[in-house]
């Protein structure tokens, strides 16, 4: 299901198009008066190509409801070309946005060549260096509704995992549910210098204790997974923890936790390092 885009039902009025820059997944949610989409790709450019796509749909109601599943600049960036929509996020992106932009043009700046796995080119980062950002208009702590019209959508917060500020965006009469990177179907999870590695894992189980066993899943990078991959993640980050804090209060130093295999660990140890430090970190009081 990995193309250009384009948009395909997974459930009444509800949509996924998966872009090949970053690999990345659009949501689109549609009610009698107003329609939602669900990230927004990783530049203004690429942000109005979504558009082109919602425009082939010929919905009957405008898009003026942006969700954004976390505050990483590749569902984000794109909200610029949403110029009649309101964005919504958690509140941790509304406090983290800007900085988070920053932060990543300059990665960027520094080294503005393709991505190695052709996920991205030098066009791409050019159109990312462009964009003006914009963060959310509405914010939210726990839990908040999106009504659309006949169909209202339930945003949640559960707790840290791949970011701060991951939510939960659930249409409960399609039984289709969107969960951002806390999910990722085409490559490991993503465990990053701001993720939290020793609360992903409960973070997902109390994500899965609020859906039904046979929703569909939305992950932001992939295909459609169902509630089983889920917790095969969950089990995963649970075991990745586990060696964490075992290492951790043994004394093992960080350094040489990062370069020591176990057979525990879930995903390759060059893809860990920074949840190994992220973890010592956190476990140390230092984050």
């Amino acid at each position: 299901m990995r193309g250009a885009g384009g948009f395909v039902e997974i459930g009444d009025g509800v949509h996924f198009a998966r872009y090949p820059q970053w690999d990345v997944c659009v949501g689109l949610v549609v009610g009698r008066e107003r329609a939602l989409a669900v990230d927004t790709r990783g530049t203004e450019v690429q942000g109005r190509e979504v558009l082109d796509d919602l425009a082939r749909l010929a919905l009957p109601v405008p898009v003026t409801v942006v969700v954004n599943t976390h505050v990483h600049y590749d569902h984000t960036f794109g909200n610029r070309a949403f110029d009649s929509a309101t964005i919504h996020a958690h509140q941790r992106v509304g406090q983290t946005f800007d900085a988070d932009a920053e932060r990543l043009k300059a990665r960027f700046r520094a080294d503005p060549e393709p991505g190695p796995d052709a996920s991205y080119s030098t066009e791409d980062v050019r159109d990312l260096l462009d964009t003006e950002p914009r963060g959310p208009d509405v914010t939210f702590a726990t839990t908040a509704n999106v009504d659309l019209g006949g169909r209202v959508v339930h945003l949640a917060y559960a707790g840290r995992g791949h970011t701060d500020g991951d939510i939960r965006i659930w249409v409960p009469d399609a039984g289709v549910v969107f969960l951002g990177d806390l999910i990722e179907e085409s490559a490991d999870p993503s465990l990053g210098s701001d993720s939290w590695p020793l609360e992903w894992a409960a973070t997902l189980d109390r994500h899965l204790h609020a859906v039904p066993p046979d929703a569909v899943v939305v992950p932001s990078h992939g295909t459609l997974v169902d509630t089983a991959f889920v917790a095969r993640q969950r089990d995963e980050m649970a075991a990745l923890a586990e060696v964490i804090r075992e290492r951790h209060a043994a004394g093992v130093p960080l350094a040489q936790v990062q370069r020591e295999a176990d057979e525990r660990l879930p995903y390759p140890l060059p893809w860990l390092a920074d949840a190994f430090a992220r973890g010592y970190a956190q476990l140390s009081g230092v984050v």
